[in-house]
């Protein structure tokens, strides 16, 4: 059975951190991390539902389930499996999917940004993770024109609709 508990201060300063970065709390989103006892990730965002909003009167809520082990668990030898920059580096991770669309004024959650196969990162490194980066924002990039030229469209359609 899955069990919930509340995340630390640190978790929580984290999350806070990162929502300022990214200016996501300014649009109404509202992260919740919780940490979850048997998560399969390391860290994961979850869109609260209708009834999880009202019962919380909270609205734009978004969960971030963070895998309890992971982020306060130690090994054998008692070292924390992460540090607060490698905990900072798996939240910013997920919560950099989740943006704001003003058009249709609602929350968006991306899927996952990337998946390198290993024996691809094994022998490229670096210029695996830098490719596959690469490769997303290129998309973003084009994505982020065909906006803009839907933009100008549509501005030139009320222009001459004006005249």
């Amino acid at each position: 059975m899955t069990r919930y508990s509340n995340p630390s201060e640190e978790m929580e300063k984290i999350v806070k951190e990162i929502s300022d970065e990214l200016g996501l709390n300014v649009n109404g989103i509202d992260f919740q991390p919780l940490c979850v006892s048997n998560l399969k990730e390391v860290c994961k965002i979850v869109k609260a539902n209708e009834l999880a909003e009202y019962a919380s009167d909270r609205d734009g809520l978004i969960f971030i389930l963070c895998n309890e082990t992971a982020f306060e668990g130690a090994d054998a030898q008692g070292h924390p499996y992460a540090d607060e920059k490698t905990k900072y580096m798996w939240i910013r991770n997920e919560m950099e999917r989740v943006s704001y669309d003003y058009e249709k004024e609602k929350i968006i959650m991306s899927s996952p940004s990337i998946n390198i196969p290993v024996c691809f990162y094994e022998k490229y490194k670096e210029a695996a993770i830098n490719s596959s980066l690469l490769g997303h924002h290129v998309l973003a990039q084009i994505e982020e024109k065909k906006k803009e030229e839907a933009e100008q469209k549509k501005a030139e359609k009320q222009n001459k609709k004006k005249h």
